[in-house]
């Protein structure tokens, strides 16, 4: 199934209002804001790249409060592996 990770900037105090809206649309695998250049990292996830392309242009960019967004399509994925941090 294709998916992508997109990096989103927010309006100035807008970013838990954005990262709500999208923890309740359909496709939205993953959300989490996050420090630096960008303010959210999504995953998205469709059943194909057209329904992929429709989600991140018709509904992701469309919310109020998005500025901007930069699309990473994943190509291919590592098998999961749990990491443990030592302390």
């Amino acid at each position: 199934m294709p998916s992508a990770i997109l990096l989103i900037s927010c309006e100035v105090g807008q970013e838990e209002e954005v990262a709500d809206t999208l923890c309740h649309l359909q496709g939205v695998e993953y959300v989490a804001l996050v420090y630096g250049v960008y303010d959210l990292a999504i995953r998205l996830i469709a059943g194909s790249m057209e329904e992929l392309e429709s989600l991140i242009i018709k509904k992701v960019r469309s919310i109020s409060g998005v500025r901007s967004t930069i699309t990473l399509i994943i190509s291919r994925e590592c098998p999961t592996a749990v990491r443990s941090i030592d302390k």
